[in-house]
């Protein structure tokens, strides 16, 4: 049982959590991103979206995945849209605690496995994503409870580990590249006999061909999402641009449909081209310069991982409903707990005494990897990887501090 000081802590922690979440439903601005625009437009109608060729909007609809459209619709039969937002509190709640198993399992200790949800239900980034209609909360519970029952050998965790990655696959486009990593893992660090892969993979790996199968159906070509073409397209560009001029602030690199909407104007593609044919260019030239401006590459992903690391959502808490000076507070507060967790995540992996927590940081440089591609840094981005981070804080905090004090 959890000590009663602990659980009343945790307790208050939730309720402050949901007061912020009820608030947060008063402004539109917190709520609604343009991305959050896009998943509303696909639920309103899921056929037409998702099944049919839709000419006007293929766009939209070969970019997003249809798993948090189709939650959103579900939802929305029953609720206002504003209140779907609640289910952000509920897959944090439940994301604490997994966090909360995940420490205890590694250490048998409920003080630490308590500072894990503690720090879990403070982190600032979590926390305005919690008040955003996005796919980030949801998905970043699926990721977590694939993990969490990942490193078991029993069969029924095996089970639901693959439906846990398959619904995530539904929701993100890098599903598929979390399943590979995963399958790498069991083979090479947890030596899993290819029974139990099997198992664990025929249902993301049903679910990511049934999205290929259904994308061929209706644009005549096969792919999971355009996103990864999309940011290709973006990347190779901004490497480019960034040879010629080493500016980050210039539009071919921050914007990132700048290059997308010039090779468009550029080829005369719009709404009534043949979706076929669009797609297919776009694949071909997201691969063109892929090998070019290497040291750009280079430079352009250093950035972009120190940002998604150590950056903090400045303009989300700016449309919030908090006013200065406690603004200010909460951005402070935010720099100052990313630059402690990911301290100590750094000293981690220079750490001799890692091989326990071998797992979530090869989970969160792969992840890093994925996603620095992207030229520009976004610290949302950073939420999916935010439960890793609090388990290897929690577990090596001390450890830590105690063997610097050593050394000095």
């Amino acid at each position: 049982m959890i000590n009663k000081k602990y659980f009343a802590t945790l307790i208050t922690l939730v309720i402050l959590r949901l007061l912020f979440i009820i608030y947060s439903t008063n402004f539109d601005l917190m709520m609604f991103t343009k991305d959050s625009y896009h998943y509303i437009n696909l639920s309103e109608n899921i056929s037409q979206s998702y099944f049919e060729q839709n000419i006007e909007n293929y766009w939209i609809n070969t970019f997003r995945l249809l798993g948090y459209p189709i939650f959103i619709s579900f939802f929305n039969q029953f609720i206002n849209l504003e209140n779907i937002i609640y289910t952000n509190l509920i897959f944090d709640l439940l994301s604490c605690l997994l966090v909360y198993k995940i420490i205890y399992n590694l250490k048998k200790d409920q003080l630490l496995g308590f500072l894990g949800a503690v720090l879990f239900l403070l982190n600032p980034n979590v926390l305005i994503s919690s008040s955003q209609i996005m796919t980030e909360n949801i998905s970043m519970f699926l990721l977590l409870l694939t993990v969490f029952l990942s490193k078991s050998q029993k069969t029924s965790h095996i089970i639901f580990s693959g439906i846990s990655l398959g619904l995530f696959s539904l929701v993100k486009p890098f599903g598929v590249y979390i399943l590979i990593f995963i399958i790498i893992l069991k083979i090479f660090l947890f030596k899993t006999g290819v029974k139990k892969i099997l198992l664990f993979s025929v249902i993301p790996l049903s679910v990511i061909s049934l999205i290929y199968l259904n994308n061929f159906q209706n644009y005549g070509t096969s792919f999971y999402t355009t996103s990864s073409y999309f940011h290709m397209q973006w990347f190779n560009d901004a490497s480019s641009a960034l040879c010629e001029d080493f500016d980050f602030n210039q539009d071919r690199v921050s914007e990132p449909g700048y290059k997308f909407e010039e090779w468009k104007i550029e080829n005369k593609f719009n709404n009534q081209t043949e979706p076929k044919i669009f797609i297919n260019n776009l694949k071909q030239d997201s691969q063109e310069g892929t090998f070019q401006n290497i040291q750009c590459k280079v430079a352009s992903i250093v950035r972009s991982t120190t940002w998604n690391l150590f950056g903090i959502r400045g303009s989300n808490w700016n449309n919030s409903f908090i006013e200065q000076p406690y603004l200010n507070l909460v951005k402070l507060f935010s720099l100052f707990y990313v630059v402690l967790i990911n301290l100590i995540f750094i000293l981690t992996l220079f750490s001799k005494k890692n091989k326990s927590y071998l797992f979530y940081l090869l989970l969160i440089i792969f992840y890093l990897t994925l996603i620095s591609i992207l030229p520009y840094g976004n610290a949302r981005t950073r939420v999916l990887i935010e439960p890793y981070l609090v388990i290897i804080f929690a577990c090596n905090v001390q450890y830590l501090i105690k063997n610097t004090f050593k050394k000095t």
